[in-house]
């Protein structure tokens, strides 16, 4: 899982092709002010002014953004757009400052994969503050467009500097046959009814939950759903302080350690770093239960068979909360030209009726409101109803903080998560310690 939403995969319904939902959707907006000339000086066929997008969509994602920039060029002829491949995961932004440093950057970063890291690209004072775009009257998508928690991910001390276009989140995934089978006729909302239904299922060899642990930043992205629906928060309000270290922070944390210790959880020294999110343990038969997204439902099928594929809210804790996950896209400053059909080809892609297509093709969440309306997206969720679990818990999810000290933060607080379900240290002192040592990289 990488720091924001994880890889788009097979769903149990293909969606239709994107190509067609695209070429006829044309939208013609305005231009912003001008601004620095990057190394990409524009000029295409036909006096089209050429648009630079670097993505980081491989195999079947990366072909429908080649099919959504064949639409959007042939549906108006003052911009053209071109797609490149920009890299992934940790090789991006260092990629991509470098690019910039040389003014050889794109015009447009669409879906960064990593958008804690946009603190890094920002401070370059290449990247173009959204907000008088988003405010402008002849805009069609606007900030009203996004959920709170969606706008911010891209916000950074209070300016907007990047939109979400593709969302992510995850739920509680349970194996009917499984729930069945030991008499349990609906799935946990609480985790009080976890740790219940879990003590049931366990047994033979089998358990009741899978939880996540290890290093990487997925503990950490579903833990801070479990402090925030615990009524804890991450960081203070200006985010120069950590506050996880708190009474609620440690009844959160002690949820899940409590369930590894009454042998309720799937043995955590069985683990891999290559799936610390139980796919394996679960597409076998050893877990009944597990924490993942909408994108592994596919996979999680092939091995337990659709029909005992079972979807349901992430549990509460004292209230609902979610953490979500996006691919973010923002603007390098360019030509007025360059500037200008990078942000017309930008509000293009977050359309509903586009939107809902890409969405439906490659396996993300809708993250313009406007989009779960959508003819074609409402008949997707009737069509797989366990899907709108996912859609709506991004109403309520809030994200983690865009700052520079993110990514030190999160590997002090992963590396202590572990050691508290390995049972090496308490909760208390698992939060104790990760603060401390957060708090160094916050100064």
């Amino acid at each position: 899982m990488t720091p924001s939403l994880g890889r788009p995969a097979p769903r149990f319904a293909r969606g239709a092709t994107i190509l067609a939902a695209a070429s006829a959707v044309g939208l013609v907006l305005t231009g912003c002010a001008g601004g620095s000339v990057t190394g990409n000086s524009g000029g295409a066929a036909g006096g089209a002014t050429e648009i630079l997008v670097w993505t980081h969509y491989t195999g079947d994602a990366g072909k429908t953004v080649e099919e959504i920039a064949d639409g959007y060029n042939e549906s108006q002829d003052e911009f053209s757009v071109r797609i490149q491949y920009g890299g992934t995961g940790d090789q991006f932004t260092p990629k991509l400052l470098n690019a910039v440093k040389n003014e050889q950057g794109p015009n447009l970063v669409l879906g960064d994969g990593t958008p804690q890291k946009l603190s890094q690209v920002v401070e370059t004072g290449k990247v173009l503050p959204l907000e008088d775009l988003l405010a402008s009257e002849d805009s069609e998508i606007t900030a009203d467009n996004f959920t709170e928690g969606m706008l911010s991910t891209g916000t950074i001390d209070g300016t907007i500097y990047s939109l979400p276009s593709d969302g992510g989140d995850y739920g509680l995934i349970y194996n009917k046959a499984m729930f069945e089978e030991a008499g349990i006729d609906e799935p946990p909302a609480t985790w009080d009814e976890v740790a219940e239904v879990a003590t049931t299922l366990t047994k033979d060899d089998k358990y009741g939950i899978y939880l996540p642990i290890g290093t990487g930043e997925w503990p950490v992205f579903t833990w801070q759903t479990m402090l925030w629906g615990a009524g804890g928060d991450f960081l203070n309000e200006d985010n120069t302080e950590v506050a996880f270290n708190s009474p609620e922070g440690v009844q959160a944390l002690t949820v899940w350690t409590d369930l590894v210790k009454n042998g309720q959880a799937y043995p955590q020294s069985l683990a891999t770093g290559s799936d610390n999110q139980g796919m394996a343990a679960f597409s076998t038969g050893k877990v009944a239960m597990i924490i993942t997204g909408a994108y592994n439902l596919g996979l999680l099928a092939d091995g337990v068979g659709e029909e005992n594929v079972g979807v349901a809210p992430f549990p509460t804790v004292v209230e609902p909360a979610m953490n979500i996950g996006t691919n973010n896209s923002y603007l390098l400053d360019g030509t007025e030209e360059q500037e200008a059909g990078a942000w017309d080809f930008l509000q293009y892609t977050l359309s509903p009726d586009v939107q809902a297509e890409w969405d439906i093709a490659t396996g993300y969440l809708p993250t313009n409101k406007e989009t779960t309306e959508t003819e074609t997206y409402q008949a997707y969720l009737a069509e797989n109803p366990e899907i709108e679990v996912f859609v709506k818990q991004l109403e309520y999810a809030k994200a983690r903080p865009s700052i520079l000290a993110y990514d030190e933060i999160s590997s002090a607080l992963a590396t202590e998560i572990e050691k508290a379900l390995l049972g090496k240290v308490t909760p208390e002192q698992a939060l104790q310690t990760a603060a401390e040592n957060g708090q160094k990289a916050l100064d």
